[in-house]
């Protein structure tokens, strides 16, 4: 049973599940490998089950598209993983990030404020939820880490946001324009819900930054908060924030050197 570095979660899950066989079906179509099984573990990790002469070439695949879970015993420093933001805002000394880690009890990445800090606020002491709005690091948003700090016997993870997770806010304070974050429907979801509202005529282009999360973007002039009131009847107990470039220059005034190219 592989574990992939996608979770299948929230109202639409159904649809959703539909929509990542079809991947599958899609990704054995003409060779000797069979999916025997999809489901998921306790925390929602995509599982799958995959057997035939081909699979080794299924399993590359899979890997390169969503990324397998590792297990602990495998961590060393300074691994780069992916995974998702968990619990979000709830304690405020950092973020924690599940990155698929079983020992075997779920053990998740703990990014300290101090690195938020250091990374994404040159060092400004911001609140951590004041952190957390301004770049939307909500539950299930998907998030790279380098790891900085693993202490086995006590089973802890210490990281930083990587520097393609860095690359990637710096690309979207670059274009100045807002963008609507989506956790928990796929990008085929989201499409349909701009053609519905209408509001597609607003956006530029929608982009996954997972399998249930999208990054929409907005057209020059539209701003992000009244796209969400719109399409928010169209993807009900979605949860949608609100990215705004002019919000976060108006915090931190000039970006760190992290963040500004």
């Amino acid at each position: 049973m592989l574990t992939l570095l996608e979770k299948l979660y929230g109202s639409r899950e159904a649809d959703a599940r539909r929509a990542f066989e079809e991947i599958l079906t899609s990704t054995t179509s003409g060779l000797d490998a069979e999916v025997r099984s999809v489901g998921k573990n306790a925390r929602g990790w995509i599982q799958v089950d995959v057997s035939g002469s081909d699979s080794k070439v299924v399993i590359n695949y899979l890997r390169r598209r969503f990324g397998l879970a590792q297990s602990f015993t495998d961590v060393r420093l300074p691994m780069v993983l992916r995974g998702k933001i968990v619990d979000s805002g709830r304690v405020g000394y950092g973020v924690y990030v599940d990155i698929g880690l079983s020992t075997p009890d779920p053990l998740d990445a703990l990014i300290p404020l101090h690195g938020l800090r250091s990374h994404l606020a040159d060092g400004r002491k911001l609140p951590l939820r004041e952190i957390i709005d301004l770049f939307c690091l909500r539950d299930n948003f998907p998030f790279s880490i380098r790891l900085t700090m693993v202490d086995v016997e006590g089973g802890k993870i210490w990281a930083e946001p990587s520097d393609g997770q860095i690359e990637l806010f710096r690309g979207w304070l670059s274009m100045h324009l807002d963008r609507v974050i989506a956790l928990g429907a796929h990008r085929e979801q989201v499409m349909l819900a701009l053609r519905k509202s209408g509001m597609g005529r607003h956006i530029v282009k929608v982009d996954e930054l997972g399998f249930l999360e999208c990054s929409i973007l907005c057209k020059l002039g539209t701003d992000a908060p009244g796209v969400i009131k719109v399409l928010g009847r169209h993807l009900p107990e979605v949860p949608l924030y609100a990215f705004s470039p002019r919000k976060v220059r108006s915090v931190l005034g000039e970006l760190p050197p992290s963040l500004n190219k």
